[in-house]
């Protein structure tokens, strides 16, 4: 008797369930998104975020060998691993909004020929 009345409950429960589901699955949706959103807010500050040159000189509009002069000049940080470079974000941010220009410019002569 009490496995029929345990079977007639769940089925009971299992009809509740799915007469509420159209209502409570947008709101479930709802906290997932915002847990979501909150758990990638807090990783972001936690982990450091690495860029490749490739990466890096496409953010900043530059080529390689412009990165390469940068570098080695130290206007932007890098670290080493292995044979890979690998340039912080927070480093290319920076650099970025201090509106530092990179892009190397050809002097012009200053009258070649004494004109």
């Amino acid at each position: 008797m009490e496995q029929s009345n345990y079977n007639s409950e769940c089925a009971c429960n299992s009809n509740i369930a799915n007469a509420l589901s159209p209502f409570l699955m947008p709101l479930i949706d709802a906290i997932a998104d915002r847990v979501a959103e909150r758990l990638m807010l807090s990783n972001k500050d936690k982990e450091p975020r690495y860029y490749t040159r490739e990466e890096t000189a496409e953010r900043l509009h530059i080529t390689l060998p412009t990165l390469a002069r940068i570098t080695r000049e130290g206007f932007l940080p890098v670290k080493r691993l292995g044979r890979k470079y690998l340039y912080e974000a927070k480093d290319i941010d920076k650099a970025v909004s201090e509106n530092k220009e990179f892009k190397w410019r050809r002097k012009k002569p200053e009258n070649p020929m004494g004109l």
